[in-house]
């Protein structure tokens, strides 16, 4: 309350300050060292960073937490408890930096003939970040989103998620249309591709199956329209294709502020642990370790042998937990931001085979998916590395089912193990979508993971009509109920 009391009084105080000094105001109210205009491709840059330089805390506390991936003390996704700390905080770190910049810049690029590779990447990155927000709340604000300042909307609608997928096709297909048509410029303000409009022309194609596989329960027709569609385009085929931010100091990966304490430096959960043990994963120590003594960060860690490895039970009688997230991998301030892995492209296309939407060999991109990530996880701190011999004695330990519903099983289990750290948001999308890897509720809670966030108690003080009129087709109540339930999660 105080933060909007705040905000109130700037408001009347730049106000009084426009209307008061108009005379000579140029004169003596202008910095002559101002900027007076911003580079576009500087707008562009700063919102794929901001896009993991965020707070992660929404991911573990609500994500990891249902995923079953680890467990924190101060995590109300443990009990399935809703708090509006948590509800709030993935709804401002999306719509304030990254799509601040992004609404204001797009109109910006579609004017400028020379930067049309630009503009496309952009619409791109918009539909990246605006599908993680419709997939998290479902109906949102978004076809007059960010539209404040350009045409002083103050009380943005929220728009059906079936209207904001259907735009997400539109965005993607003329952004990968504009990409192609301008190959040979530049996108500016890339931290992604050198620049590369093929490489974003390739986002966009798996931002496009992403999509299109979301549809398999509400539309399977479209579904596999848009899968076809996608891989012809031309989708992610290695790891050299993935968007992997390079954080530094300055701008940090968020998993550092999240993981940064001793209560956030979460234990990994004995469902992961046991699947991981179980299929003999030698990503079980990159994940996890066992700390001897353990403060905040500072730890240090005893042990990376998984034989010893004991993880967080929802069953009191079980053994205390010992395992926490390898801080070292997964915690520095430069550790690099898998923003989309290849992996899941490539588990998608698998997932697309056996559904029969596109053609191709399912059994091979499920191979590919599991090596790919694998050996992706060379590229964090401490370079930790999984051979040749160590990847091939996993695909024979774990073989690609014979029937179809067991291999979307164990595709879709695949996906979830990749997801662990950087995409748990993703990763409770897909489960959702598929209903895999089965996980088991939490004892003693409402007997099911939750399906969709409550919405930030903000938009009820400052946009009550629209949200209230949002949360009639979520069950009228702002919780975790049985109705709250995204359009394409029927």
């Amino acid at each position: 309350m105080k933060k909007i009391t705040n905000s109130i009084l700037l408001f009347f105080f730049i106000a009084f300050v426009f209307t008061s000094c108009t005379k000579d105001f140029a004169k003596y109210n202008l910095s002559p060292d101002a900027i007076s205009s911003v580079s576009p491709g500087a707008l562009f840059s700063d919102a794929t960073v901001n896009t993991s330089t965020t707070d992660m805390f929404p991911r573990t506390a609500y994500c990891h937490a249902f995923m079953q991936y680890g467990y924190a003390n101060d995590w109300p996704g443990n009990a399935y408890v809703s708090t509006d700390d948590v509800n709030s905080r993935y709804w401002n770190n999306f719509y304030r930096p990254s799509l601040n910049d992004l609404e204001y810049v797009i109109p910006v690029l579609k004017t400028r003939t020379d930067l049309q590779s630009t503009y496309a990447a952009a619409r791109i990155w918009r539909v990246f970040i605006f599908q993680k927000l419709t997939d998290y709340y479902g109906d949102i604000p978004y076809s007059q989103a960010g539209k404040a300042l350009t045409d002083k909307i103050f009380t943005p609608v929220y728009d059906p998620q079936q209207q904001i997928y259907a735009d997400f096709v539109k965005e993607l297909r003329e952004s990968i249309a504009l990409l192609n048509a301008n190959s040979s410029q530049k996108v500016i303000g890339d931290q992604f591709y050198a620049g590369s409009s093929s490489q974003w022309a390739k986002l966009g194609a798996s931002l496009l199956l992403r999509v299109g596989m979301r549809m398999i329960k509400v539309d399977p027709t479209q579904a596999a329209t848009l899968a076809k569609e996608a891989v012809a385009d031309g989708v992610m085929s290695s790891n050299a294709d993935m968007p992997i931010l390079l954080h530094n100091a300055a701008s940090p990966n968020g998993f550092n502020f999240t993981l940064n304490d001793g209560v956030n430096h979460f234990f990994l959960h004995k469902t992961l642990i046991t699947q991981m043990k179980v299929s003999g994963d030698p990503r079980l120590q990159i994940y996890g370790a066992v700390y001897d003594t353990f403060v905040a960060n500072s730890g240090s860690i005893q042990s990376t042998d998984t034989t010893k490895y004991i993880g967080y039970s929802f069953n009191a009688a079980d053994p205390i937990p010992n395992t926490r997230v390898n801080y070292p991998v997964f915690g520095p301030l430069a550790t690099p931001f898998f923003d989309f892995p290849y992996a899941e492209v490539a588990f998608l296309e698998a997932e697309a085979v056996v559904r029969g939407y596109i053609s191709g060999d399912a059994n091979a991109f499920y191979q590919a998916g599991i090596t790919a990530h694998m050996k992706s996880l060379a590229l964090l701190p401490t370079n930790p590395t999984i051979s040749d011999v160590q990847i091939s004695a996993y695909l024979a330990k774990n073989p690609f089912p014979a029937t179809s519903e067991a291999q979307i099983a164990r595709i879709n289990t695949e996906f979830w193990l990749t997801g662990f750290i950087f995409d748990a948001d993703e990763v409770w999308a897909n489960w959702r979508r598929t209903g895999y890897p089965v996980l088991k509720p939490v004892p003693n809670s409402s007997g099911s993971i939750p399906r969709k966030i409550p919405y930030p108690l903000s938009e009820f003080q400052l946009n009550s009509a629209n949200v209230n009129a949002a949360l009639a087709n979520y069950g009228g109540t702002n919780d975790f109920n049985a109705k709250a339930r995204v359009w394409w999660d029927k």
